[in-house]
């Protein structure tokens, strides 16, 4: 039986994306961003309504 020995080279360059080097998965970050983006989107519409948009309301009754 014969062994074949691996012989490694350390002067080569390996270049990953960010995604391979991170044990997470695109379709993790992606869903991570997006529902990040909602809730964002949430806050800020609270505080617009909330803080914001104070209206006056005219009364109709007289």
């Amino acid at each position: 039986m014969i062994v074949k020995t691996l012989e490694f080279q350390n002067d080569t360059l390996i270049s990953l994306c960010t995604v391979c080097i991170t044990d997470n998965n695109g379709g993790k970050i992606a869903l991570t961003i997006i529902v990040s983006a909602l809730l964002l989107l949430g806050v800020a519409n609270w505080a617009w309504k909330k803080y914001f948009s104070n209206k006056k309301e005219i009364s109709q009754e007289k």
